[in-house]
């Protein structure tokens, strides 16, 4: 199991216990917490999980049972990361660091994509010659698909 569901497992172990320990019943819990009976339930039998904080708390609370709250602390080298990222940050802000000097200069474009981008320039050449013929005033004796003489 991840962290996150042992929390809620845990939790939910709490609650049941708790709520027995007073004599309550899930509907009797429910009523005094204002939620459903079948909330109450479905996190005791870990179902579900999303609970929020708040309701949470409200239901530990009603059945006395206490919230153990432990603070999670980064490993070293997260932290190390997190203030060179945070330096990083702060020199960018400051105009002391820009990536852009750092980069490459522009390079060229391969043969492949000179190719589509002269594709794709004839392919304007001629939709806009088509668009231009499609315009142009017709005479009655020329048909409309045909190419006329200049």
């Amino acid at each position: 199991m991840s962290p996150p569901h042992d929390a809620v497992a845990a939790l939910a172990a709490l609650l049941r216990t708790s709520r027995q320990a007073r004599g309550l019943t899930v509907a009797a819990l429910a009523s005094r917490v204002g939620v459903s009976p079948r909330l109450v339930s479905e996190f005791e039998r870990g179902k579900r999980p999303n609970v929020s904080l708040e309701t949470a708390m409200r239901l530990l609370h009603i059945v006395g049972a206490p919230l153990p709250v432990a603070a999670r602390t980064a490993p070293a080298d997260e932290a190390s990361a997190r203030a060179e990222r945070a330096a990083r940050r702060r020199a960018t802000w400051s105009g002391a660091h820009s990536t852009l000097a750092a980069q490459a200069p522009p390079t060229p474009p391969s043969e492949a994509v000179a190719r589509m981008i002269g594709v794709a320039n004839a392919s304007q050449l001629v939709v806009g010659l088509q668009a231009a013929h499609m315009r142009a005033p017709r005479s009655s004796a020329t048909p409309r698909n045909s190419v006329r003489p200049r």
